[in-house]
């Protein structure tokens, strides 16, 4: 019956009425987005890609499509991730040298611009990386016109190394990024098994380990939930139990990382939920 229903959906070409927006960054890189208009009377909702995806990604559209046929307005902003105009996922091998910072940057620049047209409460929604990108945003100055945050399958650190080894390549990182090394690391990061990335690119991610996710999700200044996947594959075993410590989780039981198939329903329906709380 959902089947059904998300098909009827379609067939009403919603995604016919997004509007593509295309906006200068702080980092003088052209970026992308989609952009619907809703209620005004309704908060709006930013939606974040996960680890080097588009709006685009089945996860983030999906949800786009169903947030916007209940009435609100969505902005779903592909970041540019050093690259103008990106409208394609990027490939791990690629050299990357945007950072987090860069990222935050971008954030904060489609707040106000949607805040500029849209006038009341915003919602930000994050998937898998997205999510951590956008507790680094909230953990700044945040724009007072966000009053919730809706993390999706938040991930638990990008890399998967013990303690020690952890530390050290870190320290690594922070000496080439102050001595001003010009070389490119290639190291496991994230679904990377080869991920290639200047020093401070790639330390401005892996900083924001564990613990840092957990300590700057237990003090948001703004309601938030987290919505995970019971079967989600990229996280560790008790990483839902150490984020149920401080934080508001409910957890979608059979999901994967990506919420989809009949889970893309059952996710809908806990943002929605959210959006009217």
């Amino acid at each position: 019956m959902r089947w059904y229903l998300f098909l009827i959906l379609l067939c009403l070409g919603i995604s016919a009425h997004a509007q593509p927006v295309e906006l200068v960054m702080p980092n003088r890189l052209a970026a992308k987005a989609e952009y619907i208009k809703g209620n005004p009377d309704q908060p709006a909702v930013i939606l974040l890609h996960g680890f080097l995806q588009t709006h685009e990604f089945p996860t983030i559209h999906s949800l786009m499509e169903g947030i916007a046929q209940s009435g609100y307005t969505v902005l779903a902003p592909t970041l540019t991730l050093g690259v103008p105009h990106r409208q394609q996922s990027m490939a791990c091998e690629a050299i990357h040298t945007h950072t987090l910072e860069d990222v935050t940057g971008e954030i904060g620049t489609w707040v106000k611009w949607l805040k500029a047209r849209h006038g009341g409460a915003i919602i930000l929604l994050g998937h898998s990386l997205g999510s951590v990108e956008a507790l680094a945003y909230l953990s700044e100055r945040p724009d007072p016109a966000i009053t919730r945050f809706i993390g999706v399958s938040l991930i638990d650190g990008q890399l998967r190394m013990p303690p020690a080894d952890t530390a050290k390549f870190l320290s690594e990182l922070r000496h080439a990024v102050h001595t001003g090394e010009p070389r490119v690391v290639t190291h496991q990061f994230s679904f990377c098994r080869k991920y290639q990335a200047t020093p401070a690119s790639l330390l401005s991610y892996v900083e924001w380990t564990q613990q840092k996710v957990l300590a700057a999700s237990a003090r948001l200044p703004i309601p938030s939930l987290f919505i995970m996947g019971g079967r989600d594959e990229r996280i560790d075993n008790n990483w839902v139990d150490k984020l149920k410590a401080h934080n508001r989780v409910t957890v979608i039981p059979g999901a994967n990382h990506f919420m989809d198939g009949e889970h893309e329903f059952d996710l809908l329906d806990l943002v929605l939920a959210e959006l009217k709380s």
